[in-house]
Parts: structure tokens; sequence; C-alpha cells
């Protein structure tokens, strides 16, 4: 759904009288109250959790140097022109491709301790600070790093090849869930207009959770402790074995 189309449909669902035909740009203090709630829930819901169509894999060649760079530069390298502005990494998908490790993902205490010890580990550690991606030890260059991340940017151009974290056009289109926007934006309009929101924010609550519970393919959580672990070792396939 575009832009435009959102509106107008919010503009009809809420009976809020004549229907823009023109959202980016206008002078109306009403539409561009609208504009402004629908950025501010696309910002809010877009961090709630790991929603598949903002979530994007970078590659990155490694410097023999502690900073591989800036986690910005390093997110939207093989982005070309949709720019997908890095949010923040999904959990456990840091991975060296050319030794077949993964990088462990460390905060603020464990890298001091790392640091602070005459030995370091034989896998590398890493972190984000100043904006920038730092390992211990210091890698080859070369290596080839991947990972994925949740970006910024929930918004699309009509085309398909750039992305945004603000409207810059009426035809720029989601690429959240649309009902749930709609609901999104639907109570945060009441709250500002001073009206009662608490039934409309509980459905919108129940349809976020139970969208996220469904969003993309998810993994068989396991209690017997059987599950795979992304761990070096050798790999024996389960079955019959002729002896």
């Amino acid at each position: 759904m575009t832009l435009l189309a959102t509106v107008q449909r919010f503009y009809r669902r809420t009976n809020l009288g004549t229907i823009p035909t023109a959202v980016v740009g206008s002078s109306d203090p009403q539409v561009l109250q609208v504009l402004a709630l629908l950025e501010e829930e696309g910002n809010d819901l877009s961090g709630r959790g790991n929603w598949q169509r903002i979530t994007f894999e970078a590659t990155h060649t490694t410097v023999a140097t502690e900073s591989q760079g800036t986690i910005d530069s390093i997110a939207i390298s093989n982005e070309g022109t949709r720019n997908a502005i890095f949010r923040y990494f999904k959990h456990e998908t840091l991975w060296d491709r050319t030794e077949n490790l993964p990088v462990q993902i460390i905060d603020g205490p464990d890298w001091q301790a790392e640091k602070g010890f005459s030995s370091t580990s034989p896998r590398y550690r890493a972190r984000i600070r100043e904006g920038n991606l730092i390992v211990t030890p210091t890698p080859p260059a070369g290596n080839t790093w991947a990972f994925e991340y949740v970006s910024w940017h929930w918004i699309e151009n009509t085309g398909g090849t750039v992305t945004y974290q603000y409207f810059n056009a009426d035809t720029d289109k989601l690429l959240l869930p649309e009902p749930i926007v709609l609901q999104g934006l639907r109570w945060r309009w009441k709250k500002e207009k001073g009206f009662e929101y608490a039934e409309d924010f509980m459905t919108y609550e129940k349809l976020v959770k139970d969208a996220l519970g469904r969003e993309g393919l998810t993994k068989t959580l396991r209690m017997d402790q059987t599950e795979k672990e992304s761990i070096p070792g050798i790999v024996i396939q389960q079955g019959s074995w002729n002896l």
C-alpha cells in the first residue's frame, strides 16, 4: 500500500472529512499531523521485532586492524541504492565464511576482560563502539564476513530500488504489515486528540504479537537439547550403518 492510499484509507475509516488527494507537500495541518503520526508509528513498529522485509544481509571483507570501519558503511555496502541503514544485528548471524566459524558478539565488560589478558581467544570476538565494528584478535585481511541486520528503513520507493526511514513521495510503499500500521495510526491519532484509545491500543498490541510470532520461517523450539549447535566439529548423519 502506498503512502497516499494508507492516509486515504485512514481518513475513510475515521471519517475525517474530505479525503486528501496528496500527502507529501500538503499544507493541510490535519494531513501533516496524520503523516507525522504515521512516520512515528513506522519507526516504532520497525524496532519491535525481526520483520523479514526490513531484514538485510551484509558481507564484509576484513582488514588487518582492530576497527573494521563504521557499521553503517559495512551494512549498506551490499544494498546499492536501497541504502538500508543499520539498526541492530540479528542474533548469532555474524560468521566468518572464510574460516567457517561464527564471530562472537560481546559487550563492554567482556571486551575489556578480553583486552586485559595477555593471551587472546582463538575465536574472533566483536562489538560495536562509537559506531565502529571492532574485533579482537585482529583478523587477517581478506576474510569474508557476513551477517544479517534489521534496518531503520521501513519504506521503499515505487520501484523498490531505494529504502527510506521517512516518506519522500505519495507513491512510497510500506514494508511493514499494513493492517498493523493502520491500527497503530488509529490509536496514536485518538491519543493525540484526547479520545479514548485503550481498546484500539490493546487490539494493536495483539496484532503485533501475533504477527511477530508468525513472521518469516520460525525455528522449532526444543526442550530436549537436541538442537544442532553452530560450532565446529564432525557431523555424523543419523540412521543405520552397515558394519
